[in-house]
């Protein structure tokens, strides 16, 4: 029996986190999409349209408890824009808010908007996510 590889979908990739700048600032003139923890007055960059993952009320935020309207606000600026980039910054939070499995999902879900829309989806990774758990995450965006 012969397998079939799979094509590289050069669009998605896992990187480190470290790298979060230096994505923000590639091709400042393409949209993105940064899905993070981080307050939305410490994102820089040109063009970035920021998703603060948070259980505070704030105009700029979104409970981590509402993955669907997390994935209609990316679909959405899709749809606006184009061709984008999406950022996933938050990972590790999610993954503890819902389980790996569910987080998974909704990665992969990103993924094919991403392929759908010829966009770009990056997936920023630390040392707080063990070896199976990333080679599934690879396998999935990769």
């Amino acid at each position: 029996m012969l397998l079939r590889r799979r094509s590289a979908n050069k669009n998605s990739v896992v990187v480190d986190y470290r790298n979060l700048h230096s994505l923000l600032y590639k091709r400042p003139e393409r949209r993105k999409v940064l899905i993070t923890r981080r307050p939305p007055a410490e994102v820089t960059g040109r063009n970035v349209y920021p998703i603060w993952i948070t259980k505070i009320e704030h105009p700029g935020g979104i409970d981590p408890s509402r993955l669907h309207v997390l994935e209609q606000m990316v679909w959405d600026q899709m749809e606006m824009n184009g061709e984008i980039d999406v950022i996933v910054d938050a990972i590790e939070y999610l993954m503890m808010e819902h389980g790996v499995e569910q987080t998974l999902r909704f990665v992969s879900r990103l993924r094919d908007m991403a392929m759908v829309m010829n966009s770009n989806l990056y997936v920023t990774v630390g040392g707080g996510i063990d070896e199976r758990t990333l080679a599934l995450l690879r396998r999935l965006v990769e």
